[in-house]
């Protein structure tokens, strides 16, 4: 780790230094202003805000209406929506879309606190009528929070797409919600009326053999995957009817126990056309106890190297990014090729489904895979959609030595490196295959600093309803995309989108990453940038190989870098000696070996 130690001429002096230090770094919730995310642009705010009493724009209160600019948003949901559905040459044609956005039912953030104000639902759903909007709030009080099922992403061409809820109000005694029946069965419909129209217009995307299914899923949870109804390559066998995966992200076991506290998972007995499969993904609390090993390990200046892989394993930190990665995989897998509709949940809907619904449309969607996409991926799936990054990250409290700053037991339970532990999935992906991402690795350690410093209100605040009516973050703090986009040597030189896809277009089956499956689990490994940053001993770090070969092209001098605390620095002096003592070797080594022809060849001329 790392340690700063000040300095004061008077014990007075330090007081006030270690009073003001807690002041501002944790504040508590209540005081989140005093952050420096919102301090370093509080002076730009205060000079677009009215102070006169009289002006119109103040609100009736008597508190100031900021009038400062605002940084755009990253994600609009209308036009995301627009460009999945639609795209931007290949179109539906014939094919009606399923979906539609429901802009009335959340517009207050009544139906689900936790929710955007815009949220999709299938196209037969009117909530602009008494009946649709009975609908949506009915099905809204059986799910976990009011988080009913919620459409993420969708196939501008069929039925495909990625759903996500919250757990269902089962209980022990096996509660039923004909609402929440009738809206997972809608979901179904509007797929499979997609699903036909698309083949019959010949707009299904094609599908690969079975011998290419077979070794892309190697073997892992193949029975599942591998649908009977999609094996045959009749197109009216495919689309005979349309079934709906919903994915339980936690452990059966864990499942079960919910229902205990009234909760619980989906009888599909009640569900027509539905399969649940468990994945077995840790809570925040077994997360949390990983993160605390893997970073007791890395910072262990006694630590055991002899044994150092096992010692990793057995923080269990890799083992719960195989099993998200896995999840997404397979998620992405039913939607690429079997064409269905997924529903992703956990127990709140909040965490690991957010993690996995990520990543799966990282792999699907070409677009998420550029900075710009991504940015509009966090953004979507994790701020409008509610992960609570407060209080998992603790911005502000948890350290203070007043009432305000310091956090309750219950508090600091629930907070978990679940942000950062999606990082680094996404690092595994961008690692094994960098020349699908138009950013580095690079690009994600500079991301994952700044999840904890509020030094930027991007990652500030539980929910869309938080950052957008109540903290005005958008207008009171700097945006951490921008930060990350004023840098060159953060993006991928060596990304093409156009010789990647050798299309003008974006194909949705083309922009697909789907690598076999055995491939991507077995070459996880340990984020040595990230944990290892302030480690006590050396570690050879994650070179990205675009800046390895630009190395002397990079940015001139360090004050122009941002500050990569621990990352590998090519202009260190160690390494540029390092390669001057290498070539003058080489160079020795070259005059040895002519030294040793030239006396060969004396030798032979004293011998003739």
């Amino acid at each position: 780790g790392r340690f700063l130690q000040f300095t004061a001429p008077s014990y007075a002096d330090c007081m006030r230094a270690y009073e003001s230090l807690n002041t501002y770094a944790f504040p508590g919730r209540r005081n989140l202003g005093y952050l420096f995310a919102f301090e370093s642009r509080r002076a730009e705010v205060m000079a677009f805000s009215k102070t006169n009493e009289n002006d119109k724009n103040i609100a009736t209160n008597g508190a100031m209406r900021l009038n400062a600019p605002a940084t755009p948003r990253r994600y609009e949901a209308i036009a995301e929506f627009n460009r999945m559905v639609s795209g931007s040459g290949q179109g539906r044609g014939n094919v009606s879309c399923p979906w539609t956005p429901v802009l009335r039912a959340n517009c207050t953030y009544n139906l689900c606190s936790s929710y955007p104000s815009i949220i999709f639902a299938p196209c037969t759903v009117d909530d602009e009528k008494p009946e649709g909007m009975r609908l949506l709030r009915d099905t809204a009080s059986f799910r976990s929070g009011g988080r009913l099922q919620t459409m993420s992403w969708a196939s501008r061409y069929d039925g495909a797409s990625l759903w996500r809820s919250a757990q269902p109000k089962v209980g022990l005694q096996g509660n039923r919600s004909p609402a929440d029946e009738l809206f997972m069965k809608k979901i179904g419909e509007c797929a499979a009326l997609a699903n036909s129209q698309a083949a019959v217009n010949g707009k299904m995307p094609p599908r690969p053999s079975l011998a290419f299914l077979k070794m892309l899923t190697g073997g892992i949870n193949e029975s599942d995957l591998m649908l009977e109804n999609f094996r045959s390559k009749d197109v009216a066998a495919f689309n005979d009817k349309c079934m709906l995966k919903i994915f339980d992200l936690r452990p059966k076991s864990s499942a079960m126990a919910n229902r205990t506290a009234g909760y619980g998972y989906e009888n599909t007995s009640h569900y027509k056309n539905t399969t649940l499969s468990f994945f077995g993904i840790g809570n925040i609390h077994a997360v949390r106890d990983s993160y605390k090993k893997i970073s007791a390990l890395c910072a262990n200046p006694a630590t055991n190297d002899v044994q150092w892989m096992q010692l990793v394993e057995d923080t269990k930190w890799l083992s719960f990014i195989r099993l998200i990665l896995s999840a997404s995989w397979q998620a992405a897998f039913h939607v690429r090729y079997n064409r269905l509709p997924v529903l992703l949940h956990c127990s709140h809907g909040w965490d690991r489904t957010s993690q996995v619904c990520a990543l799966a449309q990282i792999f699907l969607d070409p677009f998420y895979r550029t900075r710009a996409g991504f940015s509009c991926l966090v953004e979507k799936d994790f701020l409008a959609l509610g992960h609570p990054l407060h209080t998992r990250c603790g911005h502000g409290e948890g350290k203070g030595g007043d009432q305000n700053g310091s956090v309750s037991s219950g508090q600091s339970d629930e907070i978990s490196p679940i942000f950062l532990q999606f990082i680094d999935c996404v690092f595994q992906i961008v690692n094994q295959y960098p020349d699908y991402f138009e950013f580095n690795t690079k690009y994600l350690l500079l991301l994952s600093e700044h999840i904890y410093s509020c030094r930027f209100g991007t990652l500030l605040c539980d929910t869309e309803r938080e950052r957008e009516v109540v903290a005005s973050i958008r207008q009171r703090t700097y945006c951490l995309w921008e930060y990350l986009e004023s840098f060159p040597d953060l993006v991928n030189k060596n990304f093409s989108p156009v010789s990647m896809l050798q299309e003008s277009d974006i194909v949705e089956h083309k922009g697909c990453l789907l690598m076999p499956l055995p491939s991507l689990l077995r070459n996880v490994t340990l984020w040595v940038d990230r944990h290892c940053m302030h480690g006590a001993k050396p570690t050879l770090r994650s070179i990205p190989i675009s800046l390895f070969n630009n190395a002397e092209n990079s940015v001139s001098n360090r004050e122009q870098q941002h500050p990569l605390h621990g990352a590998m620095d090519f202009k260190d002096n160690s390494i540029k000696m390092a390669w001057k003592e290498a070539a003058r070797w080489k160079e020795i080594a070259k005059q040895k070996e002519e030294e040793i022809f030239a006396l060969k060849v004396r030798l032979k001329e004293v011998t003739n």
